[in-house]
């Protein structure tokens, strides 16, 4: 995202789409942790009778442990795309904090036209006298689409974009800068992902204003 001073009010574009969150509270998803499947296990039981009837032996009917679920290629690739999805928007207000590029790993998530709005926001943040408070939450990132058999495989994601907890905040004051009305804080994006080397990076995003979450 952009963000551009214009007298008291912020706007804030993003990747794709541009949307005025400026003066508001900058809502993003902070990165939630991949959630991975947990293998239940449960204990085989068995059956005694009294010591002086006979032995009390494994009973041949229980249960077999579960057998684990091979994952296929797809599947593990859908959950890197995601894993890389969330460490994006983890590294992103990071830059936008300081702010500043160096230091984050964000270069190692973003690339083409998500890392030039953030190099772009961070430099407009800097020539403000600005940077952003607080933490974007993003919320059910879903895997939407792939194209794997590609030379270079891609992935869409969408998820619940909120940023009420972040704000766009005056350095010398500590401020937060005025808020736009009516200036939407929750909302659909959808992001286009490729994997290069191995690795997804985050190559843009889009906001959907008019989607809520």
């Amino acid at each position: 995202m952009t963000a551009h001073a214009t007298g008291d009010i912020v706007t804030t574009h993003t990747h794709m789409r541009r949307v005025r969150v400026g003066t508001t509270p900058l809502r993003q998803g902070g990165a939630l942790a991949l959630l991975l499947a947990a293998l239940s296990t449960f204990s085989a039981c068995t059956t005694s009778e009294p010591a002086s009837q006979k032995p009390t032996v494994p009973s041949s009917t229980s249960p077999a442990p579960p057998t684990a679920t091979k994952e296929t290629p797809e599947e593990a690739a859908k959950k890197e795309a995601i894993a890389a999805y969330q460490a994006y928007w983890a590294e992103l207000p990071k830059a936008f904090a300081v702010p500043a590029v160096e230091g984050t790993d964000l270069k190692r998530y973003a690339a083409a036209e998500a890392l030039n709005e953030a190099e772009e926001t961070v430099a407009n943040l800097k020539s403000n006298g600005r940077h952003m408070t607080g933490k974007p939450v993003l919320s059910n990132p879903t895997v939407t689409g792939t194209e794997l058999e590609k030379k270079t495989p891609n992935a869409s994601v969408s998820a619940c974009l909120d940023v009420s907890k972040w704000k766009i905040t005056e350095k010398k004051t500590g401020k937060p800068a005025p808020v736009a009305s009516g200036a939407v804080s929750k909302y659909v994006i959808t992001s286009l992902l490729e994997r290069w080397d191995g690795s997804w990076k985050v190559l843009k995003d889009e906001l959907h204003a008019d989607q809520p979450c």
